[in-house]
């Protein structure tokens, strides 16, 4: 059954747990790739949209507007990310490698990209994350940050060169 957002979010609120998996089957892979792009650890990405949508499930007859299921998970999501990083065993994952490097990691553009993502300011990582990994339009960013979509245009412009410039300097070494 193809529920709008605004419609599955009403009736999970009211306890109906099927339409909570449909929202849970549409938003799992973009709330991963958004962790994913945040933490730089597959595994604790996966464990943290785990317990976004818990904690979603259990607040959902508190959301005010259904239709901003998707802004508001995202947002429970980026909590987690803040609240699990208090933790002293996920401190470091900003040095760990992202996703399986080849056997040749210097070839690996991939894993070349998302470390300079890591490595950008929060800001710019995050809606590169949420616009690249997550797959969301410039609009679903700016609803999910809750800013103009000017400024989501501005930051990932800026990202992009901040980008550019990283990855033209591994090049170049």
């Amino acid at each position: 059954m193809e529920l709008p957002d605004a419609q599955a979010a009403k009736l999970a609120a009211g306890g109906d747990a099927d339409a909570f998996i449909i929202l849970l089957h549409r938003y799992r892979a973009p709330l991963i790739g958004y962790i994913h792009g945040k933490t730089r650890a597959r595994d604790e990405a996966e464990d943290i949209a785990q317990e976004a949508f818990c904690r979603a499930w259990e607040h959902l007859p508190e959301l005010r507007k259904p239709a901003a299921f998707a802004g508001w998970l995202f947002r429970i999501a980026g909590n987690v990310i803040v609240s699990v990083g208090r933790r002293p065993r996920l401190a470091t994952l900003g040095n760990e490698p992202l996703g399986q490097a080849s056997a040749n990691p210097s070839h690996d553009s991939s894993v070349e990209v998302h470390a300079a993502v890591g490595e950008l300011p929060e800001e710019f990582r995050t809606v590169v994350s949420l616009r690249h990994f997550a797959g969301m339009s410039t609009k679903e960013v700016a609803d999910v940050l809750g800013i103009p979509a000017g400024t989501v245009r501005s930051r990932l412009s800026r990202a992009y060169a901040q980008l550019r410039e990283r990855l033209a300097q591994q090049v170049e070494v």
